[in-house]
């Protein structure tokens, strides 16, 4: 019977087939007559406008006839062929919007006529094969009822299968109308719990994807030989869509419609997309499928944004299971990713991803890898596999269908309900997170700038699960801008895991919207120090919610954290990757366990990384192994050197004891760094950091201030470690600017590598901070280039110190790497008037400051001789 179904199939697939050349070269048609509808369109418009050019350029010259020259003439003919290359420069980019433009409506009226023909060409197909099946069902009835019945041989395996066949045939329903969308009447994961149960299956696709068919018939044939249920089938499917990398697969421009690749040759087109593709490979199936449309929170979708109609459009499909209809997302489902030549654990491009906090692509992160080899490159399929049958509350969180009835829930919601959910992605619900609360899209601090976000952790993921968070202008004028006032804006937030608890605790430093995005993932033994190497390899981290934070009043100044290794506080880092566990002995846990944005107490909890301190303090960690360590104590304003003498660190048998004394009042930040002692390596990698309050200090001790050290008084231009850390000047060569008057206004611009992070500190004679009058830009498309605009609000001298880091690695510091002297100059009145009566215009006075306290202890900007000739002046 599959035999005879096969061929009613392919019979209905030839007419199929001849009704898509028929739209493809319809399509076809009508693209080249708006291309040429366009070319002519525009050709007219060159022809009318270099008229009226040339009639315009004949008139000058007419006029000047009699008295013009040759050199004149000359001139004129030079700026007239300038204008027709700008005027043809301008007609050609409008062309190319044109273009652009027109090639999107007619894809979007393509796709929308494939969908409609597909849509209809499913329906025959499910038709046809339920009307095949009933015509069967009744032979085999027949045939039945005529033969008597006999002994069969079990070991007959042509004769048994025979049987098997026909009691499928026997036991197909006929056919009933389909159930109306309804909430499905249990969860995903009481259809499956692991995916891994598909992986013979999987691996069956894997080897079908190789592969190229002729015919849907004989790709689904072959996709779906030997699964019985459903599930199986739909599941087929779907991975062959997500191995199958379509957007990057090979055509020619002269592919005949009858070849393997003739059969996607919708995808070349553009015509034809993953959705339709799903549902036309389901109705060969046998199997219901519908299209759905609406709108997504996809790429470009911020939290708190409002969807107009035309704005984040997305389509996906329900599927029909056993009764339920569930949502799948094949586009979203597809994850690819190429390794060449089987590059090895810890290379270049992993360690540069994952130091530079890569935010996307995967490792175990919502999905499996598949391996397969072809020619010598390992290929790693990578697919998401929550976009597959994902449960109804889930799927609303990114995805709103414009029918209601297909949220498949028991309470739709409306769109702008669905603006207020907050901004979720798949990892979070592949590791199974919940908020503490219902969290809202758009968070509102207290009046202190202060919001908190948990996130509750499922057990089994407790001590793998690695969290890192980004904190970012909304506005768009400050929006590349990393600091605020030169300090990082990742410094106003505290992060630390207690139990199953992800706490982010966010103080914002000044009024305005922020984005506020945390990362995750789970980490594996390569990841841990001593498992399978003496380093921790580096992981990428995806995005796993996102959130807009507002502050609309703020009361009192928000300073900085120490500036300290970036990331989680407490001690669950250094037990997760380096197996250390803390002994707490001198405090016990409180209810203010991360710096409550609703307390005005200090906190004081170890197992969450906070300490209140009264003159020292000593923590004490069990090691798994010998290990050797680094400590390093850190406060705002003060040379790190200067704190050195006042940590240290003993071992003793397998403990290892770090004690810390509080030369100041004020709030510390203790770095700890390790790594295997009997490692080669001169690297150690971050453990773990504490927040150290200094509530009581009985001997307390001056120390030198970094923002009165920060550049050595009247030096100016690069430090050392401007050419170490390979930064280049892209403006200003000189360190010294001169600025005039009414120029109050410059851009500093710099190269800088990737992977430096720059900073920048603006003082203006004799002590006065003016990190409010500059801002730091770091270009979107081109992440090397850096640029610091300058707004100067008074006169004076000024004093612009640039500062450098690198992310990578465990090098923390942030060293003066440049240093510019700004003279904004006030024009004497003196000079006024004489200038009004015939003197110098360019005799002007620098403003200079009396205060022997200042900045620059003596001027830069003249000698004694000339000081002398303006104050006689």
């Amino acid at each position: 019977y599959k035999k005879k179904l096969a061929e009613a199939q392919v019979q209905l697939e030839v007419v199929h087939r001849k009704e898509e050349d028929e739209l493809l070269r319809n399509f076809q048609m009508e693209r080249e007559r708006e291309k040429q509808k366009l070319a002519d369109e525009m050709n007219k418009e060159w022809e009318v406008k270099l008229k009226e050019l040339t009639d315009l350029f004949e008139k000058d010259m007419a006029k000047k006839k009699k008295k013009i020259d040759d050199r004149e003439k000359k001139m004129m003919t030079v700026q007239f062929e300038h204008q027709k290359k700008e005027l043809e420069k301008s007609l050609r980019v409008k062309t190319d919007k044109k273009k652009e433009t027109m090639t999107m409506r007619l894809k979007q009226k393509e796709q929308n006529l494939t969908s409609h023909m597909v849509t209809k060409q499913s329906e025959q197909m499910l038709d046809l094969l339920a009307k095949k099946k009933e015509d069967l069902r009744k032979e085999l009835e027949q045939e039945l009822e005529a033969q008597p019945a006999i002994m069969v041989d079990p070991q007959n395996e042509e004769v048994v299968k025979e049987i098997i066949e026909t009691m499928e045939v026997l036991e197909q329903t006929k056919k009933t109308e389909l159930p109306a969308p309804h909430p499905p009447a249990c969860r995903k994961n009481e259809i499956y719990t692991d995916p891994n149960v598909f992986d013979a299956l999987d691996e069956k696709v894997i080897q079908v994807a190789q592969d190229e068919q002729m015919t849907y018939t004989d790709l689904v044939s072959q996709l779906t030989d030997g699964l019985l249920t459903d599930l199986e089938k739909v599941r087929a499917i779907f991975r062959w869509i997500t191995v199958k990398d379509l957007n990057v697969m090979d055509f020619n421009d002269t592919m005949d419609t009858d070849t393997p690749l003739g059969l996607l040759r919708g995808i070349k087109y553009g015509t034809e997309t993953y959705h339709v593709l799903f549902m036309r490979l389901c109705s060969y199936a046998g199997l219901h499928c519908v299209e759905i449309k609406g709108h997504s929170k996809s790429v470009g979708y911020e939290p708190g944004m409002k969807i107009q109609p035309e704005m984040f459009q997305n389509t996906w499909n329900a599927v029909l299971i056993d009764g339920d209809w569930r949502p799948v997302q094949c586009n979203w489902g597809a994850r690819h990713l190429v390794l060449n030549k089987d590059r090895k654990r810890g290379s270049p491009g992993d360690k540069q991803a994952a130091e530079n906090g890569v935010k996307d692509g995967e490792k175990n992160g919502g999905g499996k890898d598949d391996k397969a080899s072809k020619s010598k490159d390992k290929i790693r399929y990578q697919y998401d596999e929550h976009y597959f049958l994902t449960d109804p509350d889930e799927f609303i969180q990114e995805f709103w269908p414009k029918e209601s009835k297909w949220q498949l829930l028991e309470a739709p919601i409306t769109l702008e309900e669905f603006e207020a959910l907050p901004f979720v992605r798949s990892v979070f619900f592949h590791f199974g997170m919940q908020f503490d609360r219902t969290m809202p899209a758009v968070i509102e601090t207290n009046e202190r700038g202060g919001a908190d976000i948990r996130i509750r952790i499922p057990e089994q993921h407790e001590n793998d699960l690695v969290f890192y968070y980004q904190l970012r202008f909304a506005d768009t004028e400050r929006m590349l801008e990393a600091t605020y006032r030169g300090a990082n804006l990742e410094r106003f937030v505290f992060q630390t895991t207690l139990d199953n608890m992800a706490m982010f605790s966010i103080h914002v430093p000044t009024t305005g919207e922020y984005y506020f995005e945390i990362f995750a993932n789970k980490i594996d033994e390569t990841n841990k120090i001593g498992a399978m190497d003496d380093t921790i390899s580096p992981f990428r981290l995806k995005c796993s919610c996102k959130f807009k934070i507002r502050c609309k009043t703020l009361k009192g100044k928000m300073h900085p954290l120490p500036d300290c290794a970036a990331g989680e506080w407490g001690p669950k880092k250094a037990n997760r990757h380096f197996g250390l566990h803390a002994i707490y002995t001198d405090h016990s846990d409180t209810s203010s366990d991360t710096g409550s944005t609703n307390s005005n107490d200090s906190p004081d909890n170890p197992k969450a990384g906070i300490l209140n301190v009264e003159d020292s303090t000593t923590l004490k960690f069990r090691m798994p192994m010998p290990l050797q360590f680094v400590v390093k104590l850190k406060i705002n304003n003060i040379e790190q050197k200067a704190l050195d003498p006042f940590v240290y660190h003993t071992v003793e048998n397998n403990v290892v004891s770090i004690t810390a004394t509080m030369p100041q009042l004020g709030q510390y930040g203790l770095d700890i760094y390790a790594k295997l002692r009997s490692s080669e390596s001169k690297t150690l990698s971050h453990a773990c950091k504490y927040l150290l309050n200094a509530v009581k200090v009985s001997n307390p001790v001056e120390l030198p201030k970094t923002n009165r050290s920060f550049a050595r008084r009247g030096t100016i231009g690069p430090a050392p470690s401007f050419d170490e850390m390979g930064i280049r000047l892209k403006s200003h060569l000189d360190p010294q600017i001169t600025m005039e008057e009414r120029d109050n206004e410059t851009k500093i611009e710099l190269e800088v590598p990737e992977d430096i992070e720059v900073t920048a500190q603006l003082m203006r004679e004799p002590d006065e901070e003016c990190n409010d009058n500059f801002k730091t830009i770091r270009d979107e498309k081109d992440r090397r280039t850096v640029k610091f605009h300058l707004k100067l609000a008074k006169h004076g001298n000024y004093l612009f110190c640039i500062y450098a880091r690198r992310t990578r690695g465990g090098d923390s510091t942030t060293p003066n790497v440049f240093n510019y002297v700004i003279a904004h100059k006030k024009r004497n009145p003196l000079f006024n008037t004489q200038h009004s009566n015939g003197g110098d215009p360019q005799a002007v006075m620098f403003e200079e400051k009396k205060s022997s306290g200042g900045l620059l202890r003596k001027s830069i900007f003249g000698s004694k001789k000339e000081k002398e000739k303006d104050k006689k002046k």
